[in-house]
């Protein structure tokens, strides 16, 4: 199995995640390939040849989409994403009233352009934590079940 993840992460949180979730996916026996969204790689590039695909993010400001993945995912919204398994995940802050709002947005736009939410998103207080941890290996068994 092969899993695509694209990501970005400012403090360094998200990417924490990403981490924990590749080796989670990878002691599952898949091959992950991870790409930061700040590299520009576009939609097309990133849904081909694997069985499914990650996109992980921060939320920005007021509930804000950050840079690093806003033009992926406005891109997101103009694709066919028929027949691909799709799983968003996120790290942000309670504290805020729009906790992880970048995941709703990313998964509303992903569903919008017909993919297959393999699960809901996973949303993480600030670094992954032991139960985020735990969270990040289950999502893994569920991407690996599929």
């Amino acid at each position: 199995m092969k899993v695509k993840i694209i990501y970005t992460s400012l403090t360094g949180n998200t990417k924490e995640a990403v981490d924990v979730l590749s080796d989670a996916l990878t002691d599952k026996g898949a091959d992950v390939e991870a790409f930061d969204g700040d590299d520009g790689i576009e939609v097309a590039d990133f849904f081909t040849d694997a069985d499914a695909y990650v996109i992980a993010s921060y939320t920005d400001g007021d509930a804000e989409l950050p840079d690093g993945i806003i033009d992926f995912a406005d891109d997101v919204e103009d694709a066919d994403l028929n027949g691909f398994n799709v799983s968003v995940i996120g790290t942000g802050d309670t504290s805020y009233d729009d906790f992880c709002s970048a995941v709703d947005d990313i998964e509303g736009r992903v569903k919008e352009a017909g993919a297959n939410i393999i699960a809901p998103g996973l949303k993480i207080e600030l670094a992954p934590d032991d139960e985020a941890t735990e969270a990040l290996k289950q999502l893994a068994a569920t991407i690996t079940s599929i």
